[in-house]
């Protein structure tokens, strides 16, 4: 894979970001980091392709906190400046109710026609409660989705053609896929339809497997698609609680050590931040901007080289 090293003017990507609920009207200087946590360098190389760039949120394990991430991601990036849309991969909707937006109805134009049927999908398209951000939302007929695009014998290029055209409209500079936890022939759909992905752990036994398996799936589906673009742009270790006793200390060790991704962030369990954000239908950088939960997903934007540094 070419990288960009990328020359940036000072535009509010390269700035310092918007503070709030009222990002992207704001330019409130960005509060410290805590003093223990690793300064991210001035200058990087962004990872950032031509045009919107596209990101799986992913892991096939359930409950290690994906749409949590993929909806607070999407609030540090808008922070930044950068126009966001999170496409709801998962039939259960929860990034497209976690941003106060309404699944749609029995007989609304759903997500599954449209890739099926390779319509238009600037209709689906609908607007949060931060400027920056819209959702590409969820619907329950994406439940048989998997079975649907096998098919029709082309299901691996399908969600490619829907993204390409949200691509075309140039809208939004990032757009963030929040994968349901499966190994299946639509969430190798949507790999094939990124740039590359973030994979979300937890601290938990059964982690390093499903790392390995997620991994595995990348390289195959890749290989099906004939790509060697596709990057792993690093892992977030999720729902961490400390002290940890002996085990989870050599998971967490094991996690944040990796050989071959790079981790990111991990992310403390922070109910009442996240809780009382999605209550409110905004990413906790919008709703508790000065929180340390805030924060942490800054640091994801800046160490996964998805903003650059002030």
């Amino acid at each position: 894979m070419v990288r960009l090293a990328i020359v940036l003017p000072m535009t509010e990507t390269t700035a310092e970001p918007s503070i709030g609920a009222q990002a992207t009207r704001s330019r409130e200087a960005l509060p410290g980091a805590d003093e223990h946590q690793e300064q991210p360098e001035q200058s990087v190389d962004l990872f950032r392709p031509e045009g919107t760039r596209v990101l799986a949120m992913c892991n096939q394990k359930g409950g290690v906190g994906k749409t949590t991430t993929t909806i607070n991601l999407a609030g540090a990036l808008a922070e930044y400046g950068r126009r966001v849309l999170v496409l709801d991969g998962d039939p259960q909707g929860n990034a497209t109710t976690g941003l106060h937006v309404a699944s749609p109805g029995p007989r609304d134009l759903t997500q599954a026609q449209v890739v099926l049927d390779a319509l238009d999908p600037q209709p689906l398209i609908a607007q949060t409660n931060v400027p920056n951000i819209q959702v590409l939302p969820a619907s329950l007929d994406m439940t048989g989705l998997s079975s649907d695009l096998r098919d029709t014998g082309t299901g691996l290029t399908l969600y490619r053609v829907m993204v390409d055209k949200l691509r075309a409209l140039g809208l939004w500079d990032d757009i963030l896929i929040d994968q349901r936890p499966a190994l299946e022939l639509d969430t190798d759909a949507q790999l094939v339809a990124s740039d590359g992905a973030i994979i979300m752990v937890d601290v938990d036994e059964w982690s390093m497997d499903g790392l390995k398996r997620q991994v595995a799936q990348h390289k195959k589906a890749m290989a099906r698609a004939q790509r060697d673009d596709f990057e792993v742009v690093g892992l977030v270790v999720g729902r961490v609680q400390k002290p940890m006793g002996h085990f989870d200390k050599a998971v967490y060790d094991l996690l944040r050590a990796h050989p071959t991704i790079r981790c990111l962030a991990e992310i403390p369990v922070r109910a009442a931040d996240i809780k009382e954000s999605r209550h409110q239908g905004l990413p906790v950088c919008q709703a508790r901007p000065r929180t340390d939960t805030a924060q942490f997903f800054r640091e994801i934007a800046l160490k996964g080289r998805l903003v650059k540094a002030a």
